[in-house]
């Protein structure tokens, strides 16, 4: 998994994570646990099984059941043309 090269992110003051595709013009917004997601993806170079065996070590839960999570919310992006 990558990210679009174009895709702009910003993370607001209160947590929530924007993104736009200037491709193709879409915003999309995403809560604090969206932008938790994003950040731990970039961190592990987009390693999807890297990045949730980090989460669930914060979040004290099953690291395949966070991947299953990411894998879902990757999976919105990717059908909705940012991904």
């Amino acid at each position: 998994m990558r990210a679009e090269r174009e895709l702009v992110a910003s993370v607001r003051p209160d947590g929530h994570l924007e993104l736009f595709s200037p491709r193709t013009g879409m915003r999309h917004r995403c809560g604090p646990t969206g932008t938790t997601i994003w950040i731990a993806l970039q961190q592990q170079n987009w390693q999807t099984a890297r990045a949730a065996e980090v989460l669930a070590s914060h979040w004290g839960t099953d690291a395949e059941s966070i991947r299953c999570d990411i894998d879902a919310w990757v999976g919105h992006f990717r059908r909705a043309g940012s991904g």
